[in-house]
């Protein structure tokens, strides 16, 4: 799982949701607590920030961070308070204790653990009267190390060189990033990582030039081991391949951070380390459990030893076989996975029958815990979360759908996740049975009827994953009705268009939360840092899918979209920011305002200290995406500098791609992320402009996304994408051959044109693990429909329909659809039910696909 997601299904069991509304109900005092006049507050989503009126902070420098532990969170902050507003310093803080938990858990971005309060002295002179003065207070006092910082002594005050005030850049991916600006000016992003740097240029003051030469001469990591390579990081610590000397056998170290890595019950990774190597003593011996080799402490993290187990995850073993994942998979090739998947099956429930024999709980059966040897020989791993049966206690982490629920004890725990696996290893949408589990019925009769499974071989499937009265499952009345009819529309034999797109458009309207300020239709947990009002993830994008389909707009969620469009000032970009929103104004017939918000667009970039914002080349919020905007409205309006705005932002985009493409290795791909995007804009401007030139430079862009593909042993073009090969259209060859259509439409001699037949086998596989349109099926479906021959594309246009079904979850009776991860439902466009609707829209009745994905006719000249 991703792992940004998880702090953000706290909230809600049904809909991603911000973690300030999970923990509101356990707000720290201070928070609302009334300030002594010269003081105001301010809100920063988790943070609450108290600052000095007339003080004036500088846009960046040297900032305090303190951390603390869970306990003595409240007593940290009292004191930081206290001295703050004594020495009238500006400061801010995490509202609760739940989002300090979710701050330092195990599966928390490991940058940011630790960041409990900060402080933003206003010069060099303030900064170390905090040091001294704040440093005496809090000393003794401890807290997760953070790792981006320069700690303090040995308190829990930390130091690093940053930004004050929110300013933003474009990196080298054109992704918009928070900045400094450099000597001469220019904004530079403010890297926050996993290391304390200080930026070359950045002027480090005497009262802690001491402790940054000291820390700039730390090598040595005080392991006696030789670390060969990290295999994994979390913020409870990394794992390591490591070796005693040169000719020693391999080790794996497991490294705990004190205090960090944190589970639902506070637990640190050291408490789960230790207990780890108490379970790996008590299973010595047991076939599949590695060997322990005991623990040492080096600097102040506690590492694990224990025997290095050779071999790939079970999830890595079923990318490489599943058969699934192939257009038109051979019967043959299908059971013999079915026989692999069942002699697995066998040898995880012999295991754990041998763990259990010792009395262990085992606690995290999941596929990434599962070692395939090259023997094939099944190896367990992991063991922070077990338990003896004796003295039980219940896992309080685990991975999506594999966690048994609360009424679910003891070795019966390794049963519910053995059956998890059992579903996984032929359908591994296991997590769709988490969010709603009356859909294991549906899953476990996909199993028999796709694949030769042995006659009740999901029986433990339905007994364990499928709800009971004491499982301790709250029962969601929501996903309750119309099950049966939702999964008839989309499994008909013929597509009932209008009632597709209808029950699609009453799903979304029944998720609508108009009430909220922040967003108007739940998404994906990208609209809680973008925002909810763009194209991918926010109320443009619902509202386009609506409209394009012809489904009914309510009134009310229009009104909310214009109003918030006046009052916010979005970045630039199309799917990320104001331009697409001010597109989807004008499709909505509000040309004033759209036309508005684009004028504030032109003058944004050096008020909001974005630097050029065009000269970044992807489509999904740079120069590609701004000028297909701006050629919408010069075709709208006649406005000839437009149109040669939207010359010179796409061909500054293509000089960015031309200028780095092939030296780049590590460049991403596809529709929104590549090149694509940039040459979808210049086809678009030569079927206004008539330049042929725009066409040559588009076919070069288009090479350098094709040369980022491979050809799989199915014959199918795909993004190669490290270990994985993707099909998609955000970064995938489905986005790559939208484009490749648009050129052929005016180049069908082209020598890009034989990448057009496997790119469109690539878009046919039977199982796609998702449904959205960026990253998953409906994605797919689209553009098969917008790019092939109806007759050619109608059948594996009607399979995926019908496969759509596998990921349906009914909301209030009407067809609704999980976003990214599957861990919650979305409505937006990108993850979501509008993305499905869509694509469903283009394929079934012709209505628009993606903007400017579709040839527009060529306006006179």
């Amino acid at each position: 799982m991703d792992n940004r997601y998880e702090a953000y299904a706290y909230a809600d069991p049904l809909f991603y949701d911000s973690p300030r509304r999970w923990g509101a109900h356990e707000e720290f005092s201070a928070v609302t607590r009334p300030l002594p006049d010269g003081w105001e507050h301010g809100d920063l989503e988790m943070w609450a920030v108290v600052r000095p009126a007339g003080v004036r902070i500088p846009d960046q420098g040297w900032k305090i961070h303190v951390s603390s532990c869970l306990d003595t969170a409240e007593e940290v902050l009292e004191t930081v308070w206290d001295y703050c507003l004594r020495e009238r310093i500006t400061f801010k803080f995490l509202r609760g204790l739940p989002i300090l938990q979710v701050q330092n858990s195990k599966y928390a971005p490991r940058g940011s653990s630790g960041k409990f309060c900060t402080l933003y002295p206003v010069d060099d002179a303030e900064l170390e009267r905090c040091l001294h003065g704040l440093g005496a207070l809090l000393a003794g006092r401890k807290g997760p190390y953070i790792l981006s910082d320069l700690r303090w002594q040995d308190g829990p005050l930390y130091l690093r060189y940053g930004g004050f005030a929110e300013r933003h850049c474009r990196n080298e991916a054109g992704e918009r990033v928070l900045a400094l600006a450099g000597p001469d000016g220019r904004l530079v992003p403010d890297v926050r990582g996993t290391a304390f740097a200080v930026p070359a240029w950045a002027p480090v003051p005497d009262c802690i030039a001491p402790a940054v030469a000291e820390r700039a001469l730390q090598r040595d990591t005080g392991l006696p081991y030789t670390v060969e390579r990290v295999l994994h990081f979390s913020n409870a610590g990394g794992v390591y391949l490591a070796r005693d000397g040169q000719d020693g056998p391999p080790v794996v170290l497991k490294e705990a951070r004190p205090f960090a890595g944190l589970d639902q019950r506070g637990v640190d990774a050291v408490t789960r380390l230790r207990n780890e190597h108490a379970v790996l003593a008590r299973l010595a011996g047991v076939p599949g459990v590695p060997a322990e080799h005991g623990l040492l402490t080096a600097w102040e993290h506690e590492f694990l030893v224990q025997e290095y187990v050779a071999g790939q995850s079970l999830s890595e073993w079923l990318t490489a076989r599943y058969p699934l994942i192939h257009p038109d998979a051979d019967e043959e090739a299908v059971a013999r996975y079915a026989r692999d998947a069942l002699a697995v099956v066998g040898q995880v429930e012999r295991a754990l029958e041998q763990i259990h024999a010792r009395g262990v709980v085992f606690g995290d059966l999941h596929p990434r815990n599962l070692i395939v040897g090259p023997d094939g020989e099944l190896r367990f791993i992991d063991f922070e979360l077990a338990s003896t049966v004796e003295d039980f206690l219940r896992p309080a982490l685990g991975a999506a759908g594999f966690t048994a629920p609360p009424g679910v004890t003891g070795p019966e725990i390794d049963r519910y996740a053995l059956a998890a696996l059992r579903l996984w290893l032929f359908y591994p949408l296991v997590q769709l049975t988490a969010l709603d589990p009356d859909r294991t019925g549906r899953l476990a009769d996909a199993i028999e009827r796709r694949f030769p499974v042995p006659p009740g071989y999901t029986d433990d499937i339905r007994r364990h994953l499928a709800r009971s009265p004491h499982d301790g499952r709250t029962p969601r009345p929501e996903l309750a009705a119309g099950r049966a009819e939702s999964l008839a529309l989309l499994e008909a034999p013929a597509a009932d268009w209008p009632a597709i797109r209808d029950s699609l458009a009453a799903g979304i309207a029944a998720a609508a939360t108009p009430d909220r300020a922040d967003r108007l239709f739940p998404g994906d947990v990208a609209q809680f840092t973008l925002g909810g009002l763009g194209l991918a993830h926010g109320a443009a994008g619902v509202l386009y899918a609506l409209h394009s389909t012809g489904a009914a707009l309510d009134p009310a969620h229009l009104r909310w979209f214009a109003a918030a469009a006046r009052h916010r000032a979005p970045a630039p970009g199309l799917y990320h920011g104001g331009h697409g929103v001010a597109y989807v104004l004008d499709l909505l017939g509000e040309r004033e305002q759209a036309t508005a918000l684009l004028r504030r667009l032109g003058e944004a970039p050096a008020a909001a200290g974005d630097g050029e914002p065009a000269a970044a080349p992807t489509l999904v919020s740079g120069g590609p995406g701004i000028a297909l905007t701006l050629l919408h409205f010069a075709r709208a309006t006649g406005d000839e500098r437009l149109l040669e705005e939207a010359l010179a932002v796409a061909r500054s985009a293509a000089m960015a791609w031309e200028k780095t493409g092939r030296a780049d290795a590590g460049r991403r791909a596809g529709l929104l992320a590549g090149a694509s995007g940039a040459a979808l804009a210049l086809v678009r401007l030569h079927e206004h402009t008539g330049d042929h030139s725009l066409l040559d430079q588009a076919e070069a862009l288009l090479e350098l996304d094709l040369d980022r593909c491979v050809t799989v042993a199915d014959g199918t073009l795909q993004v190669v994408d490290r270990r994985r090969v993707l099909p998609y259209v955000e970064t995938g060859s489905a986005g790559i051959g939208l484009v490749l259509a648009a050129l052929l439409a005016h180049r069908p001699d082209s020598v890009l044109a034989g990448r057009q037949a496997p790119i469109r086998r690539a878009a046919e596989p039977e199982f796609v693990i998702q449904p959205g349109l960026f990253n998953g099926r409906a994605g797919l479906i689209g553009y098969l429909a917008l790019t092939g021959d109806p007759a050619e594309v109608a059948t594996p246009v009607h399979r995926h329909r019908a496969l759509l079904a596998l990921h349906q979850v009914p909301y209030h009776g009407r067809l609704a659809f999980p976003g990214d991860q599957l861990l919650r439902l979305s409505t937006d466009l990108a993850t979501g039910s509008a993305g499905v609707l869509l694509a469903l829209g283009t394929a079934l009745a012709g209505t628009p696909f993606l903007p400017f994905t579709a040839t527009a006719p060529t306006p006179p000249r």
